[in-house]
């Protein structure tokens, strides 16, 4: 342990602080934002930890010891001035001692002043700095994945923050388990996570039927295509568009399961989003697909594949320039996926002819 950067005030109780993390969402923000709990605990093993999460997102916190209290706001209290008053009340009837802020918008921001207790949180451009006694810049390595959750974490506690994690328990997994075989789907698949909210994150849609033929050919899967109700129809076309087996789970599966999921696969592939984060966490080998956005390239502790191939105009971010082509992507192609799967998981590399990509 090192000295903290940012020496909270002394808790109400000595070396047991009630500490609050407000992190609403989304989902892979929330799978990043979990790499601080390891670090909080290290520091303060019987501090108690509360979160505060949105209701659609906060299952996927559900099964980890490392939290005493997840708290559910619903986005209508919002709207209404007595809900967001009852809240506070109720907040800070449970006295924190530290609120730790690390989404940096004004609702947010909002949130923290309500609980009470001493706040810290991320700077940012959005409105509400005055209801924060401490901002800290998003800083750490770039290059790490969760850098600015871990760099958080540290100034704070003066321990090293390492990667997200999302623990899985027994009876998660002894559920899945049971839904895997009545499914008959053996365990070692390789599970495909397709989509995001952003199209220019996106793969090229034809290339994931094109990918599943590909592993079934070099003896990985069979594969299991996994998404949320948005993508059901997205995903019907894939799954039509193979002949390679697969499963498609899409819209199948809640939130809260999904760690207990990735974490029986053999292999995640999928592009920049929270499920291909939740594949790190539970430190499945995974393939992540980056065009642009900007990538983590290292960080996890389980096989990590960034494949991103930065052209001059990436990472665009939210305003592409190449009239809906996604080059970035585009040249991300199946066979080059396939073959990194071979080498992530340490597999000789294949002798068969290769199979023509499709023009």
């Amino acid at each position: 342990m090192s000295d903290p950067l940012i020496a909270p005030p002394a808790p109400a109780t000595a070396d047991a602080p009630r500490i609050l993390i407000v992190r609403l969402s989304a989902l892979g923000d929330i799978v990043f934002a979990s790499s601080m709990l390891d670090a909080l605990r290290r520091r303060w093993p019987r501090a108690h930890i509360a979160w505060l999460a949105q209701p659609g997102f906060a299952a996927i916190l559900g099964d980890d010891p490392r939290i005493d209290e997840l708290i559910r706001v619903p986005a209508e209290t919002f709207k209404s001035p007595a809900a967001l008053w009852r809240l506070r009340r109720e907040l800070r009837a449970r006295r924190y001692d530290w609120v730790f802020e690390v989404q940096g918008l004004a609702k947010s921001r909002l949130l923290a002043w309500l609980a009470g207790g001493w706040r810290a949180g991320f700077a940012s451009k959005e409105p509400g700095a005055f209801l924060m006694q401490r901002l800290l810049p998003k800083g750490g390595d770039i290059a790490d994945i969760a850098s600015e959750y871990r760099y958080f974490a540290a100034a704070l506690s003066g321990e090293r923050a390492g990667p997200p994690r999302l623990p899985v328990s027994e009876a998660a997994r002894a559920a899945i388990d049971a839904q895997r075989a009545a499914l008959g789907l053996p365990a070692g698949f390789v599970a495909l996570c397709p989509f995001t909210t952003r199209p220019q994150k996106h793969w090229i849609e034809s290339y994931w039927p094109q990918l599943a033929q590909r592993l079934h050919e070099a003896g990985l899967g069979p594969c299991v295509l996994f998404g949320g109700p948005g993508d059901v129809e997205a995903a019907a076309r894939i799954a039509a568009a193979t002949t390679a087996p697969l499963v498609n789970l899409v819209g199948k599966t809640k939130l809260g399961e999904l760690p207990a999921w990735l974490a029986q696969a053999r292999l995640v592939v999928g592009v920049d989003t929270g499920l291909t984060h939740i594949g790190i966490a539970v430190r499945t080998p995974t393939i992540a697909l980056f065009g642009s956005t900007c990538p983590y390239r290292q960080g996890a502790e389980s096989p990590l594949a960034v494949m991103y191939d930065a052209l001059p105009c990436a990472p665009c971010r939210r305003h592409p320039s190449c009239d809906g082509r996604y080059d970035c992507m585009r040249g991300l192609t199946p066979a080059r996926v396939a073959a990194t799967a071979r080498q992530l998981l340490n597999l000789p590399p294949s002798t068969e002819a290769a199979t023509p990509e499709p023009a």
